[in-house]
């Protein structure tokens, strides 16, 4: 992300210090990147969790390893066999409520399951509030921030609409996919799509905001899938924003994607990783602006004192910054020096408007 951001910075002497940041915001990545334990990215269903047989479950695993994350490596299909809104459900001081309630089957998905653990549906991160193990079912609540960013409130249970489903994963496995949270960013409509030899393409209309976390090449959630962007093409807020991916033909077999036709939605989320190292690098933003415009104020007084033109901008005036104290906290910054003492300067003539010194070794001294 910062590549060739990072060479521009350091490639300036007058701007070392932007080194020094840009690797403490690729550190910030990497310490994100962390949380995936060791091997191929992250996890996989242990052997380690209790499953109940028989009736509802109302016991906890005896690991709770469960990292509440997923993979976007699905595991089923399932199927929807309701979806309610009820008026009297109870909240957590006893009043009544407005809620929606999805039941669903699913198989694979129950083998550890338990009340109150997490499991992705279409991409997805939902609760389980009842599980019937005889049934294969399990209820989950949609919130109303759930049913305005995905598609699951759309879903029809009388025509048999299948959806994609993932345990949570756990510490210590692989993870064949990527880091999925089960946060939905949006709902993405299918433009186009067309067969590739054994490949099977997708073109998504996605939101302009959120195109600048969709790069080629990189990772993103289609419906709790984790898959690998091929093109992007972002026109701005008034033209089309969109992307393209493909389906291997495993893939295609194993998530309900190929069944959706042109005009259908798809829940997306993008990578976290990159919303995060956005966010770590807009809080330095502030500080980098602030100690460029120091050093064009002494660059300008450097060139005062010398007798020369300043070329610093005019509208750079001492004013403008505080020369007595370090910029926006930094510790490894010095304060900004004032005029520099007689005892500092060698003149060159009798007036005393030239120094001898240079400008590197006068930014030396003062740093």
């Amino acid at each position: 992300v910062f590549g060739d951001f990072t060479l521009s910075l350091c490639a300036t002497s007058s701007h070392s210090y932007s080194a020094k940041m840009v690797s403490f915001i690729l550190g910030t990545t990497f310490l994100l990147s962390s949380l995936l334990p060791n091997g191929s990215h992250g996890f996989a269903p242990s052997s380690s969790t209790r499953r109940v047989v028989g009736g509802y479950h109302s016991s906890i695993p005896t690991s709770l390893t469960t990292h509440h994350m997923f993979t976007g490596i699905i595991e089923e299909m399932g199927e929807v066999i309701s979806l309610e809104t009820r008026d009297d459900m109870t909240l957590w001081d006893g009043s009544k409520g407005k809620g929606t309630e999805m039941v669903l089957k699913g198989d694979i998905v129950l083998d550890g399951a338990y009340l109150g653990c997490s499991i992705s549906v279409n991409g997805v991160c939902l609760t389980a509030t009842e599980i019937d193990e005889d049934a294969k079912t399990f209820k989950v609540g949609l919130a109303p921030e759930t049913l305005r960013k995905t598609n699951l409130g759309t879903y029809v249970p009388e025509s048999q609409q299948r959806v994609n489903m993932e345990r949570a994963s756990e510490i210590g496995g692989r993870n064949s996919g990527h880091f999925v949270q089960g946060h939905v960013d949006n709902v993405g409509t299918i433009m186009d799509q067309w067969i590739d030899e054994n490949s099977l393409f997708f073109k998504i209309a996605f939101p302009y905001e959120f195109m600048r976390y969709v790069v080629p090449k990189g990772f993103i959630a289609i419906d709790g899938t984790s898959l690998t962007v091929c093109d992007v093409h972002s026109e701005g807020e008034d033209g089309e924003n969109w992307f393209t991916f493909m389906l291997v033909e495993y893939t295609q077999k194993k998530i309900i994607l190929p069944s959706k036709k042109v005009g259908d939605t798809v829940n997306v989320e993008v990578d976290v990783l990159g919303k995060y190292s956005e966010r770590a690098w807009e809080a330095f933003v502030p500080k980098m602006e602030a100690l460029e415009t120091k050093v064009k104020h002494l660059e300008a007084r450097l060139q005062e004192l010398e007798g020369g033109e300043s070329t610093a901008s005019s509208s750079a005036t001492d004013n403008d910054v505080n020369y007595g104290q370090p910029i926006g906290g930094l510790s490894n910054v010095a304060a900004a020096a004032t005029a520099p003492t007689p005892e500092q300067v060698k003149v060159k003539n009798t007036d005393g408007t030239e120094w001898v010194r240079t400008k590197q070794s006068f930014f030396d001294t003062q740093y």
